[in-house]
């Protein structure tokens, strides 16, 4: 006789794009190998071992060279052949709460289109609950024919065609684990974003005056970032710089006539 959990996760496609990722991607896989398909895509193929990991899980993971996040998971979805689809991160978890609410969805004659998953973000090994990052909720687990993905160079995200809903078990992000990463890392957001307004948004003096420390209020005061201590407060800072670098990177963009790249 079937498990009539296997035969619902059986309907079930989990896709994963991941970039230098090797200290991420085995705990990332341990926690959906519930799933009867795992789609691992990657953006590196020789500087770590994170394809080697990955195919240690799955004998689905491939290299597709990086044109951008929204692109990426494009490609790994096209690659997904069962009737639903997990999206999730290298750096992200599924707890165990989220896989029993994935499989009643799967065991469900009614479920809906799609569905939003909270997400638990933690920064220096703490869980941030302030600041707009929780519950940060995630259109990531939808029927394949129903989704698509927005065309934005940065904060891609899913959209389906359909009903939507919200589960209630969390997934879980361990964001960049040290101050230096982050920064590094919000360079190329910050890059993408520049892109994106460039052609409807001129950037001014008073830009660079006023922007930054208002979307520093905005994040440890109005959306209370305060609470989380030190970590809330460094968010913040990151925060406001992210946005400082964002404007430099327009700037140049509309005054120099680069892409703001390193190939200008």
């Amino acid at each position: 006789m079937n498990d009539p959990e296997d035969s619902a996760f059986a309907q079930l496609s989990v896709s994963i794009i991941a970039g230098l990722e090797e200290k991420n991607i085995r705990d990332c896989l341990t926690s959906v190998m519930f799933a009867r398909e795992v789609v691992v895509v990657c953006s590196q193929q020789e500087e770590d071992a994170t394809m080697d990991i990955a195919r240690e899980f799955t004998d689905k993971v491939s290299f597709h060279p990086f044109e951008g996040y929204a692109r990426q998971k494009a490609h790994a979805l096209s690659l997904c052949t069962r009737p639903w689809v997990l999206s999730i991160d290298a750096d992200e978890r599924v707890s165990d709460a989220l896989r029993e609410d994935i499989r009643r969805v799967l065991s469900s004659a009614d479920a809906a289109d799609g569905y939003l998953l909270p997400r638990r973000n933690h920064f220096h090994g703490r869980w941030i609950r302030h600041g707009g990052w929780y519950p940060d909720s995630q259109l990531r687990l939808f029927r394949k024919e129903r989704a698509r993905l927005t065309e934005r160079l940065v904060h891609e995200g899913f959209e389906v065609e359909g009903t939507r809903a919200s589960l209630e078990g969390h997934l879980l992000h361990y964001t960049l684990p040290r101050v230096r990463h982050m920064l590094r890392k919000n360079l190329d957001y910050a890059l993408f974003e520049a892109r994106e307004k460039a052609p409807r948004r001129r950037v001014g003096v008073l830009d660079f005056i006023i922007r930054p420390p208002v979307e520093f209020f905005k994040k440890y005061v109005l959306q209370r970032a305060f609470l989380d201590g030190w970590e809330g407060f460094i968010i913040s800072v990151i925060h406001a710089a992210n946005k400082q670098q964002m404007l430099v990177y327009l700037w140049e963009i509309q005054h120099r006539g680069t892409d703001g790249g390193d190939g200008g």
